[in-house]
């Protein structure tokens, strides 16, 4: 599956864009100043018992907080793959 075929599905199971998301997560207090602040597991746990996804598209979800605030915990192998598979910055 394709970066923006699990974005879309993440967004038609939620009813949310990414962008709505991620304002979630600030709001919420896991992204602070451009920054990742929560661990793995606070962000899985809020996006499966708040937002309702399961545990690959909350990884998947992850992945894209990594991707949209540069987390140097982010895999080469991981942004390779959501850059040539539909990420866009």
């Amino acid at each position: 599956m394709t970066f923006r075929a699990y974005m879309e599905n993440v967004e038609k199971l939620t009813g949310k864009s990414a962008e709505e998301l991620y304002k979630m997560a600030i709001k919420k207090g896991f992204v602070k100043r451009g920054k990742i602040v929560a661990t793995h597991a606070q962000l899985l746990g809020w996006l499966k018992e708040e937002v309702g996804l399961g545990h690959v598209r909350a990884n998947f979800f992850i992945l894209y907080l990594r991707l949209r605030t540069n987390d140097p915990k982010l895999t080469a192998q991981s942004k390779a793959w959501a850059y040539d598979t539909g990420y866009a910055d």
